[in-house]
Protein backbone atom coordinates (compact mmCIF):
# COMPACT_ATOMS: atom_id res chain seq x y z
CA UNK A 1 0.00 0.00 0.00
CA UNK A 2 2.77 2.43 0.88
CA UNK A 3 4.54 1.58 -2.40
CA UNK A 4 1.41 2.39 -4.46
CA UNK A 5 0.90 5.71 -2.70
CA UNK A 6 4.55 6.61 -3.33
CA UNK A 7 4.19 5.93 -7.03
CA UNK A 8 1.05 8.07 -7.31
CA UNK A 9 2.76 10.91 -5.50
CA UNK A 10 5.75 10.73 -7.82
CA UNK A 11 3.50 10.85 -10.88
CA UNK A 12 1.55 13.87 -9.57
CA UNK A 13 4.81 15.65 -8.88
CA UNK A 14 5.97 15.20 -12.47
CA UNK A 15 2.70 16.54 -13.83
CA UNK A 16 2.87 19.63 -11.64
CA UNK A 17 6.50 20.23 -12.65
CA UNK A 18 5.58 20.08 -16.33
CA UNK A 19 2.69 22.50 -15.82
CA UNK A 20 4.97 24.92 -13.99
CA UNK A 21 7.48 24.76 -16.81
CA UNK A 22 4.80 25.72 -19.36
CA UNK A 23 3.88 28.79 -17.30
CA UNK A 24 7.46 30.06 -17.19
CA UNK A 25 8.10 33.20 -19.30
CA UNK A 26 9.90 32.54 -22.62
CA UNK A 27 8.63 28.97 -22.91
CA UNK A 28 7.28 27.95 -26.44
CA UNK A 29 4.87 25.21 -27.42
CA UNK A 30 5.65 23.23 -30.60
CA UNK A 31 2.37 22.45 -32.35
CA UNK A 32 2.01 19.00 -33.84
CA UNK A 33 0.45 19.01 -37.27
CA UNK A 34 -2.27 16.46 -37.69
CA UNK A 35 -1.84 13.89 -40.45
CA UNK A 36 -3.40 14.88 -43.72
CA UNK A 37 -6.72 13.24 -44.28
CA UNK A 38 -6.89 10.73 -47.07
CA UNK A 39 -8.83 12.08 -50.03
CA UNK A 40 -10.93 10.13 -52.44
CA UNK A 41 -8.30 9.98 -55.19
CA UNK A 42 -5.02 10.53 -53.36
CA UNK A 43 -3.39 12.28 -50.44
CA UNK A 44 -0.82 14.98 -49.93
CA UNK A 45 2.05 14.57 -47.51
CA UNK A 46 4.06 17.62 -46.46
CA UNK A 47 7.35 16.01 -45.50
CA UNK A 48 8.84 19.47 -45.32
CA UNK A 49 7.76 22.95 -46.10
CA UNK A 50 9.77 23.18 -49.39
CA UNK A 51 9.49 19.57 -50.59
CA UNK A 52 5.85 18.43 -50.51
CA UNK A 53 4.89 14.96 -51.73
CA UNK A 54 1.67 14.06 -53.51
CA UNK A 55 0.65 10.43 -53.38
CA UNK A 56 -1.38 9.10 -56.32
CA UNK A 57 -4.40 6.86 -55.89
CA UNK A 58 -4.26 3.14 -56.72
CA UNK A 59 -6.21 3.78 -59.93
CA UNK A 60 -4.57 6.45 -62.07
CA UNK A 61 -7.17 7.03 -64.77
CA UNK A 62 -9.55 9.63 -66.12
CA UNK A 63 -11.67 9.58 -62.96
CA UNK A 64 -8.81 10.20 -60.54
CA UNK A 65 -6.31 12.31 -62.42
CA UNK A 66 -8.30 15.50 -61.82
CA UNK A 67 -7.76 15.31 -58.06
CA UNK A 68 -4.05 14.71 -58.56
CA UNK A 69 -3.73 17.75 -60.82
CA UNK A 70 -5.74 19.86 -58.35
CA UNK A 71 -3.38 18.89 -55.51
CA UNK A 72 -0.39 19.68 -57.69
CA UNK A 73 -1.79 23.10 -58.59
CA UNK A 74 -2.24 23.92 -54.90
CA UNK A 75 1.34 23.00 -54.17
CA UNK A 76 2.66 24.92 -57.17
CA UNK A 77 0.92 28.09 -55.99
CA UNK A 78 3.12 27.96 -52.90
CA UNK A 79 6.23 28.04 -55.12
CA UNK A 80 8.14 25.21 -53.44
CA UNK A 81 11.64 24.27 -54.50
CA UNK A 82 10.60 20.74 -55.43
CA UNK A 83 7.44 18.66 -55.61
CA UNK A 84 7.41 14.88 -55.59
CA UNK A 85 4.63 12.70 -56.99
CA UNK A 86 4.62 9.29 -55.38
CA UNK A 87 3.33 6.68 -57.84
CA UNK A 88 4.24 3.67 -55.74
CA UNK A 89 0.63 2.92 -54.78
CA UNK A 90 -0.61 2.92 -58.39
CA UNK A 91 -1.98 -0.48 -59.33
CA UNK A 92 -3.72 0.37 -62.61
CA UNK A 93 -3.40 3.28 -65.03
CA UNK A 94 -4.42 4.33 -68.52
CA UNK A 95 -3.31 6.87 -71.12
CA UNK A 96 -5.45 9.61 -69.56
CA UNK A 97 -3.70 9.17 -66.23
CA UNK A 98 -0.23 9.22 -67.78
CA UNK A 99 -1.24 12.22 -69.87
CA UNK A 100 -2.28 14.00 -66.69
CA UNK A 101 1.11 13.28 -65.11
CA UNK A 102 2.85 14.69 -68.19
CA UNK A 103 0.57 17.73 -68.01
CA UNK A 104 1.57 18.21 -64.40
CA UNK A 105 5.23 18.02 -65.36
CA UNK A 106 4.61 20.69 -67.98
CA UNK A 107 2.91 22.93 -65.43
CA UNK A 108 5.73 22.49 -62.95
CA UNK A 109 8.28 23.34 -65.62
CA UNK A 110 6.34 26.48 -66.53
CA UNK A 111 6.21 27.48 -62.85
CA UNK A 112 9.94 26.90 -62.39
CA UNK A 113 9.43 24.08 -59.87
CA UNK A 114 11.36 20.82 -59.97
CA UNK A 115 9.01 17.83 -60.22
CA UNK A 116 10.13 14.33 -59.26
CA UNK A 117 8.34 11.07 -59.96
CA UNK A 118 8.86 8.34 -57.41
CA UNK A 119 7.86 4.71 -57.17
CA UNK A 120 7.01 4.07 -60.83
CA UNK A 121 6.32 0.44 -61.70
CA UNK A 122 7.89 -1.35 -64.64
CA UNK A 123 4.73 -1.16 -66.84
CA UNK A 124 4.64 2.58 -66.20
CA UNK A 125 8.31 2.90 -67.12
CA UNK A 126 7.64 0.95 -70.33
CA UNK A 127 4.77 3.29 -71.17
CA UNK A 128 6.93 6.37 -70.63
CA UNK A 129 9.64 4.89 -72.84
CA UNK A 130 7.28 5.01 -75.83
CA UNK A 131 7.20 8.82 -75.86
CA UNK A 132 9.77 11.55 -75.50
CA UNK A 133 8.79 13.03 -72.15
CA UNK A 134 11.35 15.82 -72.39
CA UNK A 135 9.97 16.93 -75.72
CA UNK A 136 6.43 16.95 -74.32
CA UNK A 137 7.38 18.82 -71.18
CA UNK A 138 9.57 21.49 -72.74
CA UNK A 139 7.65 24.51 -74.01
CA UNK A 140 7.52 25.03 -77.72
CA UNK A 141 10.14 27.41 -78.95
CA UNK A 142 8.67 30.53 -80.45
CA UNK A 143 9.86 30.90 -84.01
CA UNK A 144 10.01 34.43 -85.24
CA UNK A 145 8.49 35.37 -88.54
CA UNK A 146 11.17 35.25 -91.22
CA UNK A 147 12.00 38.31 -93.22
CA UNK A 148 10.69 38.75 -96.79
CA UNK A 149 13.99 37.66 -98.34
CA UNK A 150 13.93 34.38 -96.40
CA UNK A 151 10.32 33.71 -97.35
CA UNK A 152 11.11 34.38 -100.98
CA UNK A 153 14.11 32.07 -100.78
CA UNK A 154 11.97 29.27 -99.35
CA UNK A 155 9.66 29.59 -102.34
CA UNK A 156 12.32 29.91 -105.01
CA UNK A 157 14.87 27.38 -103.74
CA UNK A 158 12.70 24.26 -104.32
CA UNK A 159 11.87 25.49 -107.81
CA UNK A 160 15.55 25.97 -108.63
CA UNK A 161 16.41 22.55 -107.20
CA UNK A 162 13.68 20.93 -109.29
CA UNK A 163 14.85 22.75 -112.43
CA UNK A 164 18.41 21.63 -111.74
CA UNK A 165 17.30 18.01 -111.29
CA UNK A 166 15.36 18.17 -114.56
CA UNK A 167 18.34 19.63 -116.43
CA UNK A 168 20.78 17.05 -115.04
CA UNK A 169 18.48 14.12 -115.82
CA UNK A 170 17.79 15.52 -119.28
CA UNK A 171 21.49 15.70 -120.14
CA UNK A 172 22.07 12.22 -118.74
CA UNK A 173 19.17 10.81 -120.77
CA UNK A 174 20.36 12.51 -123.96
CA UNK A 175 23.85 11.12 -123.37
CA UNK A 176 22.40 7.65 -122.79
CA UNK A 177 20.32 7.76 -125.99
CA UNK A 178 22.99 9.30 -128.22
CA UNK A 179 26.22 7.86 -126.87
CA UNK A 180 24.94 4.65 -125.32
CA UNK A 181 24.49 2.71 -128.60
CA UNK A 182 28.15 3.28 -129.46
CA UNK A 183 29.09 1.64 -126.15
CA UNK A 184 26.76 -1.31 -126.47
CA UNK A 185 23.94 0.14 -124.34
CA UNK A 186 20.94 -0.04 -126.64
CA UNK A 187 17.50 1.26 -125.88
CA UNK A 188 15.28 -1.41 -124.34
CA UNK A 189 12.52 -1.69 -126.93
CA UNK A 190 10.40 -4.01 -124.77
CA UNK A 191 10.17 -1.43 -122.00
CA UNK A 192 9.64 1.34 -124.54
CA UNK A 193 6.71 -0.52 -126.13
CA UNK A 194 5.05 -0.96 -122.73
CA UNK A 195 5.46 2.74 -121.95
CA UNK A 196 4.12 3.74 -125.40
CA UNK A 197 1.02 1.68 -124.72
CA UNK A 198 0.49 3.49 -121.41
CA UNK A 199 1.23 6.95 -122.83
CA UNK A 200 -0.37 6.80 -126.26
CA UNK A 201 -3.18 4.26 -126.29
CA UNK A 202 -4.45 5.30 -122.87
CA UNK A 203 -4.61 9.00 -123.79
CA UNK A 204 -6.11 8.54 -127.26
CA UNK A 205 -9.81 8.89 -126.32
CA UNK A 206 -9.42 12.07 -124.27
CA UNK A 207 -7.14 13.63 -126.89
CA UNK A 208 -9.62 12.88 -129.69
CA UNK A 209 -12.53 14.32 -127.70
CA UNK A 210 -10.67 17.52 -126.83
CA UNK A 211 -9.48 17.93 -130.43
CA UNK A 212 -12.94 17.53 -131.94
CA UNK A 213 -14.52 20.02 -129.54
CA UNK A 214 -11.72 22.55 -130.00
CA UNK A 215 -12.06 22.27 -133.78
CA UNK A 216 -15.76 23.05 -133.50
CA UNK A 217 -15.11 25.97 -131.15
CA UNK A 218 -12.41 27.50 -133.36
CA UNK A 219 -14.59 27.21 -136.46
CA UNK A 220 -17.53 28.77 -134.63
CA UNK A 221 -15.48 31.73 -133.37
CA UNK A 222 -13.94 32.29 -136.81
CA UNK A 223 -17.36 32.08 -138.49
CA UNK A 224 -18.79 34.80 -136.24
CA UNK A 225 -16.08 37.24 -137.30
CA UNK A 226 -15.59 36.24 -140.95
CA UNK A 227 -19.24 36.21 -142.02
CA UNK A 228 -19.37 40.00 -141.49
CA UNK A 229 -17.00 40.34 -144.46
CA UNK A 230 -18.37 37.41 -146.41
CA UNK A 231 -15.10 35.48 -145.99
CA UNK A 232 -16.45 32.27 -144.44
CA UNK A 233 -14.13 30.20 -146.61
CA UNK A 234 -11.19 31.32 -144.48
CA UNK A 235 -12.50 29.23 -141.62
CA UNK A 236 -10.25 26.51 -143.06
CA UNK A 237 -7.21 28.78 -142.72
CA UNK A 238 -8.05 29.73 -139.14
CA UNK A 239 -8.65 26.18 -137.99
CA UNK A 240 -5.88 24.49 -139.94
CA UNK A 241 -3.02 26.90 -139.22
CA UNK A 242 -3.85 27.46 -135.54
CA UNK A 243 -4.34 23.77 -134.81
CA UNK A 244 -1.32 22.55 -136.73
CA UNK A 245 1.11 25.21 -135.56
CA UNK A 246 0.15 25.83 -131.95
CA UNK A 247 -2.93 24.28 -130.43
CA UNK A 248 -2.31 20.70 -131.49
CA UNK A 249 1.20 20.21 -130.05
CA UNK A 250 0.48 22.37 -127.00
CA UNK A 251 -2.77 20.69 -125.97
CA UNK A 252 -1.31 17.24 -126.55
CA UNK A 253 1.65 18.07 -124.32
CA UNK A 254 -0.66 19.42 -121.59
CA UNK A 255 -2.71 16.21 -121.64
CA UNK A 256 0.48 14.15 -121.45
CA UNK A 257 1.80 16.25 -118.56
CA UNK A 258 -1.42 15.82 -116.61
CA UNK A 259 -1.77 12.13 -117.34
CA UNK A 260 1.60 10.55 -118.13
CA UNK A 261 3.97 12.95 -116.37
CA UNK A 262 2.12 12.58 -113.08
CA UNK A 263 2.00 8.82 -113.53
CA UNK A 264 5.76 8.62 -114.09
CA UNK A 265 6.45 10.78 -111.03
CA UNK A 266 4.14 8.70 -108.82
CA UNK A 267 5.53 5.40 -110.09
CA UNK A 268 9.19 6.29 -109.67
CA UNK A 269 8.50 8.04 -106.37
CA UNK A 270 6.83 4.93 -104.99
CA UNK A 271 9.79 2.87 -106.16
CA UNK A 272 12.16 5.23 -104.37
CA UNK A 273 10.13 5.03 -101.16
CA UNK A 274 9.96 1.24 -101.42
CA UNK A 275 13.73 1.10 -102.09
CA UNK A 276 13.12 -0.62 -105.42
CA UNK A 277 15.49 1.76 -107.16
CA UNK A 278 18.23 0.80 -104.70
CA UNK A 279 17.41 -2.86 -105.30
CA UNK A 280 17.85 -2.39 -109.07
CA UNK A 281 21.21 -0.74 -108.50
CA UNK A 282 22.29 -3.60 -106.23
CA UNK A 283 21.34 -6.05 -108.99
CA UNK A 284 23.55 -4.17 -111.46
CA UNK A 285 20.63 -2.66 -113.40
CA UNK A 286 20.97 1.02 -114.22
CA UNK A 287 17.68 2.85 -113.52
CA UNK A 288 18.52 5.44 -116.18
CA UNK A 289 18.62 2.83 -118.93
CA UNK A 290 15.93 0.54 -117.54
CA UNK A 291 13.31 3.08 -116.47
CA UNK A 292 14.05 6.67 -117.47
CA UNK A 293 15.17 6.35 -121.11
CA UNK A 294 12.19 4.17 -122.20
CA UNK A 295 9.76 6.54 -120.51
CA UNK A 296 11.25 9.63 -122.17
CA UNK A 297 11.33 8.04 -125.65
CA UNK A 298 7.79 6.75 -125.18
CA UNK A 299 6.54 10.20 -124.18
CA UNK A 300 8.21 11.80 -127.21
CA UNK A 301 6.80 9.19 -129.61
CA UNK A 302 3.34 9.37 -128.04
CA UNK A 303 3.33 13.15 -128.27
CA UNK A 304 4.04 13.01 -132.01
CA UNK A 305 1.38 10.38 -132.77
CA UNK A 306 -1.21 11.99 -130.51
CA UNK A 307 -0.39 15.36 -132.05
CA UNK A 308 -1.17 14.01 -135.51
CA UNK A 309 -4.42 12.53 -134.23
CA UNK A 310 -5.26 15.85 -132.58
CA UNK A 311 -4.63 17.83 -135.77
CA UNK A 312 -6.72 15.51 -137.96
CA UNK A 313 -9.60 15.33 -135.48
CA UNK A 314 -9.67 19.09 -134.86
CA UNK A 315 -9.63 19.87 -138.58
CA UNK A 316 -12.41 17.33 -139.05
CA UNK A 317 -14.45 19.10 -136.37
CA UNK A 318 -13.89 22.47 -138.04
CA UNK A 319 -14.82 21.04 -141.45
CA UNK A 320 -18.00 19.56 -140.00
CA UNK A 321 -19.03 22.94 -138.64
CA UNK A 322 -18.17 24.67 -141.92
CA UNK A 323 -20.26 22.15 -143.86
CA UNK A 324 -23.24 22.12 -141.48
CA UNK A 325 -23.47 25.78 -140.45
CA UNK A 326 -21.43 27.92 -142.86
CA UNK A 327 -22.64 26.14 -146.04
CA UNK A 328 -19.07 25.40 -147.19
CA UNK A 329 -18.65 22.15 -149.06
CA UNK A 330 -16.05 19.68 -147.91
CA UNK A 331 -14.22 19.93 -151.25
CA UNK A 332 -13.94 23.71 -150.94
CA UNK A 333 -12.84 23.39 -147.31
CA UNK A 334 -10.15 20.85 -148.25
CA UNK A 335 -8.89 22.94 -151.16
CA UNK A 336 -8.59 26.06 -149.00
CA UNK A 337 -6.87 24.00 -146.31
CA UNK A 338 -4.24 22.72 -148.76
CA UNK A 339 -3.60 26.27 -149.85
CA UNK A 340 -3.12 27.51 -146.29
CA UNK A 341 -0.88 24.76 -144.94
CA UNK A 342 2.78 24.21 -145.80
CA UNK A 343 5.09 21.26 -145.28
CA UNK A 344 7.45 23.32 -143.15
CA UNK A 345 4.67 23.99 -140.64
CA UNK A 346 4.00 20.25 -140.41
CA UNK A 347 7.67 19.55 -139.74
CA UNK A 348 7.82 22.26 -137.08
CA UNK A 349 4.72 20.80 -135.45
CA UNK A 350 6.29 17.34 -135.34
CA UNK A 351 9.50 18.75 -133.84
CA UNK A 352 7.46 20.65 -131.26
CA UNK A 353 5.48 17.58 -130.27
CA UNK A 354 8.59 15.43 -129.89
CA UNK A 355 10.33 18.09 -127.79
CA UNK A 356 7.26 18.65 -125.63
CA UNK A 357 6.89 14.92 -125.03
CA UNK A 358 10.55 14.55 -124.06
CA UNK A 359 10.25 17.48 -121.65
CA UNK A 360 7.18 15.94 -120.00
CA UNK A 361 8.94 12.60 -119.66
CA UNK A 362 12.11 14.06 -118.18
CA UNK A 363 10.21 16.25 -115.70
CA UNK A 364 8.10 13.36 -114.41
CA UNK A 365 11.08 11.05 -114.03
CA UNK A 366 13.33 13.70 -112.44
CA UNK A 367 10.81 14.68 -109.77
CA UNK A 368 9.92 11.06 -109.12
CA UNK A 369 13.52 10.03 -108.53
CA UNK A 370 14.14 12.79 -105.96
CA UNK A 371 11.17 11.92 -103.74
CA UNK A 372 11.72 12.22 -100.00
CA UNK A 373 9.44 11.98 -96.92
CA UNK A 374 7.46 8.91 -97.95
CA UNK A 375 3.95 9.13 -99.35
CA UNK A 376 3.75 12.87 -98.74
CA UNK A 377 6.78 13.34 -100.97
CA UNK A 378 5.16 11.22 -103.67
CA UNK A 379 2.15 13.53 -103.63
CA UNK A 380 4.33 16.61 -103.92
CA UNK A 381 6.29 15.09 -106.78
CA UNK A 382 3.09 14.18 -108.62
CA UNK A 383 1.67 17.68 -108.31
CA UNK A 384 5.00 19.31 -109.11
CA UNK A 385 5.45 17.22 -112.25
CA UNK A 386 2.20 18.55 -113.70
CA UNK A 387 2.90 22.18 -112.80
CA UNK A 388 6.54 22.19 -113.85
CA UNK A 389 5.85 20.10 -116.95
CA UNK A 390 3.19 22.46 -118.28
CA UNK A 391 5.31 25.51 -117.43
CA UNK A 392 8.35 24.16 -119.28
CA UNK A 393 6.22 23.14 -122.24
CA UNK A 394 4.90 26.69 -122.59
CA UNK A 395 8.43 28.09 -122.18
CA UNK A 396 9.80 25.78 -124.88
CA UNK A 397 6.88 26.70 -127.12
CA UNK A 398 7.74 30.37 -126.74
CA UNK A 399 11.33 29.58 -127.76
CA UNK A 400 10.08 27.67 -130.81
CA UNK A 401 7.80 30.50 -131.92
CA UNK A 402 10.51 33.11 -131.44
CA UNK A 403 13.06 31.13 -133.44
CA UNK A 404 10.50 30.37 -136.16
CA UNK A 405 9.60 34.02 -136.57
CA UNK A 406 13.24 35.09 -136.62
CA UNK A 407 14.03 32.55 -139.36
CA UNK A 408 11.08 33.46 -141.55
Amino acid sequence: MRTRRAREGLRRGRILAAAAAERKPGARRVPVKPAAANGRYGRRQASSVSHPTITAAPNLDRATIGSLIADLDRELRARPARVTIDLGAVEAFDSAGIGGVVSGMRRATAAGVELKLRGMSQPMLDFFSLVSVQRLVQPEAKVGRPDPVTRLGRLVEPMLQSARAVFELGTQTAHELLVGPFRGRWLRLDRTAIEVDHCGAGALPIVALIAFLLGLILAMQAYVQLRVWGAEIYIADMVGVSVLSEIGPLMTAIVLAARTGSRNAAQLGSMVVGEEISALEQMGIRPLAFLVAPKVVACAFAAVTLGVVFDVTAIAGGGLFAWAIADITLDAFGAQLRTALRLSELLVAVAKSATFGAVVGVVGCALGLRVRDGSEGVGRATTGSVVLGISLVILVDAVFVTCQRLLD
